[in-house]
């Protein structure tokens, strides 16, 4: 898994809208950028639902969220339109993300402007992780 210090991959996917981006397409502001099992299950909507809730305080801190599992284009719609999700959600069905940056397990990494990760939470415990994940951004 890449930690601290390394850069964020330039990795090409879907994202919920079903347009091609890339991981640089959100630099220039800080990212946050959580993985997680699948949409509409429960750990995973309570997590997507913390940053929801969040979401006000970290655009104060011109901090982006985007969300990545290997469920479909059309299941993050779903997921989105269902619990008014307002950040990005990746669909890396092929699991290129997920292979580039080292994940096997529901995992967050907090990437600076310029593309360096700052921050790794390679175990995420869904309890309060969005107020963790916001306290650590400067």
């Amino acid at each position: 898994m890449l930690g601290e210090g390394d850069r964020l991959p330039a990795v090409t996917v879907l994202d919920d809208q079903g347009a091609t981006v890339s991981t640089t397409d959100f630099l220039g502001a800080p990212l946050v950028l959580y993985f997680y099992p699948k949409d509409d299950t429960p750990g995973c909507t309570s997590e997507a639902s913390q940053f929801r809730d969040a979401y006000g305080e970290f655009q104060k801190k011109k901090a982006r969220i985007v969300g990545v599992s290997r469920d479909s284009v059309e299941s993050h719609q779903r997921f989105k339109k269902k619990y008014a999700i307002p950040f990005t959600l990746l669909a890396d069905t092929e699991s290129k993300l997920y292979r580039a940056l080292g994940v096997n397990a529901r995992s967050s990494f907090l990437v600076d402007a310029e593309g360096r990760i700052v921050r790794v939470w390679p175990k995420v415990n869904v309890n309060e992780h969005a107020e963790e994940v916001l306290a650590s951004l400067p």
